[in-house]
């Protein structure tokens, strides 16, 4: 069945991708963000690690390892925060994809993780008496579920590879993550993790996009764009009073990997289409076991 499947998309793949204009590259990938939203969330769920820090630490597997998250100490507590879980638990809520004159792609995402636990040891302490263990463990936070706002902003490049510099330039959190304890029947704050865990996400998903997501989605473009693409209408434009296309007889036609269609409007649509359907295909494989 998971074959038959695989084998259906490659073939909408071949029908849809008529040869067509080569693309606006920004506009292609907006047209076709809606219906390719579950396939990201798909290929988001098995890329990321259960977790991400210390992850000697006793955290789940598979483990990002970049050490202890946070450390502090003050004279009333000293905080260590080990690792984050749930990073796998997330689904996509939201996505869409806007560009500027210049080319350069803005993704906007809202997912939300069904929990995310942080491994914690606090410890209370007296001036002069010393301190003592007052928490370990990775209920006290941070629970679930949360909801994060991601922005994302890539270059777009004309020559291969033609997304580049992939920012996450916006990590917004809620509710707060918040280190709480009960003293005395009373629920008391010792330390807000909010930023703490965006600042963290912002700079490993950054890193993460970079250099495990941004090749294969290149290398797909590609393979169904072939190597012109254009970033702006303004190059379309000016690559189209070079290399006119029409379908009388002795016109000047486009090149032979950029066989004209009947309908530019059709163009425009098959175009993204194919690479949906390509990149379905893709995270279908990726997802299947061998």
């Amino acid at each position: 069945m998971r074959r038959t499947a695989i084998a259906c998309l490659f073939s909408l793949a071949a029908l849809t991708d008529a040869a067509a204009l080569p693309p606006i590259l920004p506009q292609a990938l907006g047209g076709a963000i809606d219906a390719f939203k579950p396939v990201v969330a798909a290929y988001a769920a098995s890329a990321l690690p259960a977790a991400i820090g210390n992850c000697s630490a006793g955290a789940p597997k598979p483990c990002e390892n970049i050490g202890d998250l946070y450390a502090t100490t003050t004279s009333l507590y000293n905080l260590r925060a080990r690792w984050l879980g749930g990073l796998n638990t997330l689904s996509l809520d939201a996505l869409s994809v806007t560009s500027d004159v210049n080319g350069s792609i803005t993704a906007a995402a809202t997912v939300t993780f069904a929990s995310l636990p942080m491994s914690l040891q606090v410890d209370a302490c007296l001036p002069g008496v010393g301190c003592n263990p007052l928490l370990d463990n990775t209920d006290t936070c941070c629970g679930g579920p949360k909801t994060i706002q991601v922005t994302a902003v890539a270059t777009c490049n004309e020559t291969f590879p033609f997304l580049r510099n992939v920012t996450l330039t916006r990590v917004q959190i809620a509710p707060a993550l918040e280190i709480k304890y009960n003293v005395s029947g009373k629920s008391v704050t010792l330390f807000d993790a909010t930023s703490l865990v965006q600042t963290q996400i912002a700079t490993q998903g950054s890193a993460f996009l970079q250099a495990q997501a941004m090749g294969p989605i290149n290398d797909k473009i590609k393979s169904f764009f072939g190597s012109t693409i254009f970033c702006t209408q303004e190059s379309q434009l000016a690559w189209l009073a070079k290399n006119p296309i029409s379908s009388g007889s002795g016109a000047t036609t486009a090149p032979k990997t950029t066989k004209p269609s009947s309908s530019s409007a059709a163009s425009a649509l098959r175009s993204p289409l194919a690479l949906l359907t390509s990149l379905a295909a893709v995270v279908v494989v990726q997802l299947s076991p061998v």
